[in-house]
């Protein structure tokens, strides 16, 4: 078998780590939470490192190669059949997803590892290479697939590439029996059929209408099924004077977990009386908005709302592009084909990302419970949401308003999201501040509707006639003002005492209050990772503050699995294959693997904002820098032992300097064509990769042979711990800091290949 042949069987394994990898974000987000999904990363590095503890411990045998491969192709369609039949209690689903998940990567890391392995010498560069260029394909054609595969089959047809990579190796047989075995599941697809959510049996409750989105699992029902009745006329947050009527209407589900109606039009919209007597619509009643900007716009109500209300403008941003084309077309007779009426504008951007490059002004910019609780592509606790919830964005929503217009946003403020409401405020607060507002206070309203409140911001203040309007309107419909404080009665279960006390007032139970910026854009998780924290009063609040519980309890479980089935087996032996400068290699390992994943992580982050969207953030940023790294362990064979010195030096500075340009470059290039800004992100985080992708080559033929399987299952332990920690990092201190601790990660590391007494690998060795 030809060294080529092994090259084609790395890549084809690694675009199958990759293409699984990404696309299981979306199924865990269905079949469990969002943040889950975040498990995802953490188990594809445990089964990329652990298997170079086996081999490090027995070697590897004549048939690990083609067994890695065969199970890869076996388990990769089986994981997603066993994950989608199975609708038992929430932990043991968990506790399934992290088999299935965790099953399939150890076999596809056996594969990477045994290839890697065995090449000697510089010959690692070109393996490592061609390792990541194959990891590359995967992260180029996941998303793209994602827009025209359905999720479900892409994961299984995952399989079809160990089963290529078997007859690339002198398997031709083998691996066309269990090609054709995954493209017989692919025709026959019912077990690909999902059949329960994480909060529903879709056997109980068929939807109508589903699509596989790379935002979300699109589906659509005949009623509210959710409902007590499922008959009644919608609305988020009624007033109490709303008198119950009958109305015709779908439900658009997302992910199992967060839907908007669509409601049938026959009429004009300014019939539906209903959605007056809904708290998110109370912008509108209190002057008129010619202009309008409607954020998450879904299944057309806001935009509805708006027309019936007297707005002649509206532009409504979705970010979803399926949800637009469904309510346009396939239920366009029903909805009124709500996106094309006259006057209203359909705009598929991120909403923070339109308002950025938009020159138009509005009289009313509404933003209503924008909250999939959806893990796109890019991963769990990348919601796309997240960035319109910042002191920046609401400078820039302020910005955006014409005179007198106003920004409206509706969130929680009773039962286990209540503290979203207080944190809003703080939040508007603090931007009002620093756009030179003297008194911000007298610029914000809180009325409440049900469980719901919706905050407006306005240009003019809440005095003389808009005051007494807002008096009126409140009391016609039902809402309770909150704010301003003269209609806040002796004794009332208002937020104005809460609001007086600060953002730090529930620190002492862990939680924080203050107001998210772009650098740490958590608005949903408000619970420290670092700290003591009130459990029991955390438990009451909501599914996000109790993700964050889970993260802390998965940086220790993953802390505890590194440990166990990383460094315990060589414990218990006793012993260690030892080369020369084997403790200097053991902590050169660990520190790359560390700085890479803190550096990578945080930067896919960043460009959640910039390119407008996390799925082009996750194939921007991680096919730069795998194409990058490729490149620079392919070029690493070719460089001698006095020219890796320098460029191990230039690695840390290189890294600084891309950090500052991401600083200085990214809010002041916003406004450029998406097309600009995607070449130019790929362009620097390429640089980047490249030289990070030095470090690694250089350091297995610097280090010898004697310990590469200890060295990369130390690499692997570290770049495990760093996925999780990076995450909890970021929350604490902010993608910036975070940043600078994986470049001090590689300014460590870099002279230790080269400092010492002991006797290395000569400088001469070639392969």
């Amino acid at each position: 078998m030809g060294l080529t042949n092994r090259h084609a069987a790395i890549a084809l394994a690694s675009a199958a780590v990759m293409l699984y990898e990404i696309a299981i974000t979306r199924i865990l987000s269905v079949v469990l939470w969002y943040h889950f999904a975040f498990l995802a990363v953490s188990l594809a590095m445990l089964g990329l490192g652990v298997p170079g503890v086996w081999f490090a411990l027995r070697g590897t045998g004549p048939r690990s190669l083609e067994r890695g491969l065969t199970a890869s192709a076996l388990l990769l369609p089986l994981s997603i059949v066993v994950l989608f039949q199975y609708g038992g209690p929430l932990p043991s689903r968990t506790a399934l997803a992290t088999a299935c998940i965790l099953l399939p990567m150890l076999s596809l890391g056996s594969v990477v590892c045994v290839l890697l392995l065995e090449a000697r010498g510089t010959a690692i560069g070109r393996m490592y290479g061609a390792d990541l260029l194959g990891a590359t394909a995967g992260a180029l054609a996941v998303v793209p697939l994602m827009h025209v595969v359905p999720t479900p089959v892409i994961i299984a047809g995952t399989g079809l590439l160990p089963a290529l990579a078997l007859a690339s190796i002198g398997r031709a047989r083998s691996g066309a029996a269990l090609g054709a075995a995954i493209v017989a599941l692919l025709v026959w697809n019912a077990p690909l059929h999902l059949r329960y959510t994480k909060g529903y049996s879709e056997k109980v409750v068929r939807p109508i209408y589903e699509q596989w989105t790379p935002t979300a699992r699109v589906t659509v029902f005949p009623d509210v099924f959710w409902a007590a009745d499922p008959k009644l006329a919608f609305g988020w947050g009624m007033g109490k004077n709303y008198p119950p009527r009958r109305l015709k209407q779908l439900w658009l589900e997302q992910d199992g977990s967060a839907g908007t109606p669509i409601t049938r039009l026959s009429g004009s919209p300014s019939a539906l009386e209903h959605l007056l007597f809904d708290v998110t619509s109370l912008g509108y009643q209190l002057q008129p908005a010619d202009r309008v900007s409607v954020i998450g716009s879904g299944g057309g109500r806001d935009i509805l709302c708006a027309l019936g209300t007297g707005a002649h403008q509206v532009d409504a941003v979705e970010l979803n592009p399926r949800i637009v084309d469904l309510v346009s077309h396939r239920f366009g007779a029903f909805s009124g084909d709500v996106y094309h009426l006259p006057g209203v504008r359909a705009v598929v951007a991120e909403g923070r990302s339109f308002l950025t490059t938009t020159p138009r002004r509005y009289d009313l910019l509404q933003i209503s419970l924008i909250d999939s609780w959806a893990a796109t592509a890019a991963g769990a606790f990348a919601l796309s949401e997240n960035y319109l919830y910042t002191v920046e964005a609401y400078r820039l929503y302020w910005s955006r308003l014409t005179p007198t217009g106003m920004i409206s946003t509706t969130r929680w403020i009773q039962g286990e999201r209540t503290v979203e409401t207080i944190r809003l405020a703080h939040l508007v607060r603090a931007a009002l501040r620093q756009e030179g507002v003297e008194q911000p206070e007298n610029h914000i309203a809180i009325a409440q509707g049900d469980q719901l409140a919706t905050v407006l911001v306005s240009r003019r203040p809440f005095t003389g006639a808009l005051l007494d309007t807002l008096e009126t309107v409140c009391a016609r419909r039902g809402f309770y003002l909150h704010w301003p404080k003269a209609f806040v009665q002796p004794g009332s279960r208002s937020i104005v005492s809460i609001l007086a006390k600060g953002p730090n007032f529930l620190r002492d139970r862990g939680i924080d209050l203050s107001a998210p910026i772009d650098d740490r854009p958590f608005f949903f998780h408000d619970v420290t990772i670092f700290g003591a924290v009130d459990r029991e009063a955390i438990r009451k609040l909501s599914v996000n503050e109790q993700s964050v519980l889970l993260l802390r309890r998965l940086m220790a479980i993953v802390g505890v699995l590194a440990l166990g089935l990383f460094f315990l087996p060589f414990a218990l032996r006793g012993a260690l294959p030892r080369g020369p400068g084997f403790w200097r290699g053991s902590l050169y390992f660990a520190l790359i693997g560390l700085g890479f994943m803190l550096i990578e992580l945080p930067v896919i982050q960043k460009m959640v904002l910039y390119l407008g969207h996390p799925n082009h953030a996750i194939t921007v940023v991680l096919a730069g820098m795998l194409v990058g790294a490729g490149l620079g362990s392919i070029v690493s064979g070719h460089i001698a032992a006095t020219a890796a010195r320098v460029w191990a030096v230039l690695l840390p500075l290189v890294l600084a300097a891309a950090i500052l340009a991401l600083h200085r470059a990214l809010p002041a290039t916003i406004g450029l064509p998406w097309i600009t800004r995607a070449v130019a992100s790929f362009a620097l985080v390429s640089l980047m990769g490249f030289f990070m992708g030095l470090a690694l080559p250089t350091g297995m033929v610097r280090f010898g042979d004697a310990s590469r399987a200890w060295f990369w299952a130390v690499n692997g332990a570290c770049g495990v711990a760093a996925s999780v920690t990076s995450l909890g990092l970021s929350m604490t201190f902010g993608f910036e800091r975070v940043l600078w601790i994986g470049v001090a990660a590689y300014v460590l590391a870099a002279p230790l290949p080269w400092v010492g007494g002991e006797r290395l690998v000569p400088e001469s060795v070639r392969s």
